[in-house]
């Protein structure tokens, strides 16, 4: 499930939301516009769901709330943008928060929902789900949140689709919030909306059955259904297993892969039902995926289940002994294998603007900071990708004195990748 990014402090916040990003990349457990992929599939030969994490419209730009497109999900941006958005404005105000449903995207990859949260003094934190039928569905795979201001956050939240909903219901959107209630003396009221849904259908559809299993050792699964949309590709599939390989210590990985060989990363998940077998147990998932730049002619899905392997950050640091510039940059590592370059530094009286590349596999992987002369960390307030086809990007930190001394830190955790079992290989044909 994608961890939930509540409003937080900023500097905290983007430290949390680059980590979480950067672990959970090459994991099924983990985050995707249509026209940005296929750029970084030239790249890197690998289409991660965080290819946009730092293209965030800047808030009031478009003139318009939309939850969407000042998340980081990049196919919600996307959806915007072509239109393919439902419009919603419908609110509830319940123990002094005001939530207001904005929009939605539903087809059959995903259903997403995009609101506004409004809270007075005390501070709160929505956790919705979904009832269906009278059954809560609370698994997400991703809950992006974004800080306005101190009494204002905008949410996108998603629900891997892959024939878990009708193709038109009444969704009832509810949260539960006694257990973030931090009055003591008050029992807040759980606020409920009831909105009205139908699935869009486009014609770059695509839906597949294939009810294929395989085997390897003590672990079958089994593929189940596939939805490629404009906006998603969900994979739906079953995982049977005994009892001592459903610790802690195991993990799955999963990624597809076109007839061209440009991999799809995973961007979440959605457990949608566990059952206790004769000899351990049963899983049921969605796993959800950057969308394909088009219907491909054929898939392969890669997988794995595998002992978890976690390693301790690594850090790299390079001081600045003189001016950066394009010719003579400031260079320190980032991950295994990729750079950043320190470019520019500017230090202006409103702020210090640092311009920056980034080099490697993953180029929009980076966690930053500075070091001032006594230690001190100096986080960076906004970060700007300025051009893709270069990996460019520039970053606003507080005002720094041009004369002190100062240091660019850069942490990354050294995961290694996953190696997916060859037995549970499986090749699909999509086009008839």
């Amino acid at each position: 499930m994608m961890p939930v990014f509540n409003a937080m402090n900023n500097k905290v916040r983007r430290l949390a939301v680059v980590s979480a990003a950067a672990l959970i990349a090459f994991t099924l457990f983990g985050a995707s516009s249509v026209t940005p992929m296929a750029v970084a599939a030239e790249v890197s030969a690998s289409v991660s769901p965080y290819q946009c994490f730092f293209e965030r419209e800047p808030v009031g730009e478009s003139g318009t709330v939309s939850p969407f497109l000042h998340s980081m999900d990049c196919e919600l941006k996307q959806a915007v943008k072509n239109g393919t958005v439902s419009l919603v404005n419908q609110s509830i105000t319940k123990n002094d928060v005001t939530i207001t449903v904005k929009e939605i995207l539903f087809d059959d990859a995903r259903l997403s929902v995009g609101y506004v949260e409004h809270h007075g003094q005390e501070k709160s934190s929505t956790n919705p789900v979904i009832s269906l039928g009278g059954k809560e569905i609370g698994n997400l795979s991703r809950h992006w949140s974004e800080p306005i201001d101190e009494q204002t956050t905008m949410h996108s939240v998603t629900w891997a689709n892959a024939g878990r909903f009708p193709d038109e219901f009444e969704m009832k959107f509810q949260d539960f919030r006694s257990l973030h209630q931090t009055s003591p003396n008050s029992t807040p009221v759980p606020w409920e909306l009831t909105i009205p849904v139908k699935k869009s259908v486009y014609k770059e559809t695509k839906i597949l059955k294939p009810m294929i299993t395989k085997k390897s050792g003590e672990l079958t699964y089994t593929v189940k259904e596939i939805a490629i949309t404009p906006n998603m590709t969900a994979v739906r599939f079953e995982l049977n297993f005994p009892k001592h390989l459903n610790s802690g210590f195991y993990q799955d990985h999963m990624r597809i892969e076109d007839e061209e060989g440009t991999k799809y990363l995973p961007g979440g998940e959605d457990l949608v039902k566990f059952e206790p077998t004769e000899t351990g147990y049963s899983y049921e998932f969605i796993g959800s995926f950057t969308p394909f730049q088009t219907v491909p002619e054929s898939i392969k899905i890669e997988f794995a289940r595998e002992e978890s392997v976690f390693t301790l950050p690594v850090i790299h640091k390079a001081a600045v002994e003189h001016m950066p510039t394009a010719e003579k940059p400031i260079v320190l590592k980032r991950s295994a294998s990729g750079l950043v370059k320190i470019t520019d530094i500017s230090y202006g009286t409103d702020k210090t603007e640092v311009r920056f590349q980034t080099e490697g596999l993953h180029p929009y992987y980076l966690d930053l900071f500075i070091e001032d002369g006594a230690g001190q960390k100096i986080y960076g307030v906004l970060r700007k990708l300025v051009d893709r086809k270069t990996n460019t990007y520039v970053e606003d930190f507080p005002v720094i004195d041009p004369q002190s001394s100062i240091t660019f830190v850069s942490t990354f955790q050294d995961n290694p990748e996953p190696k997916h079992n060859p037995e549970l290989e499986i090749t699909l044909p999509v086009k008839p």
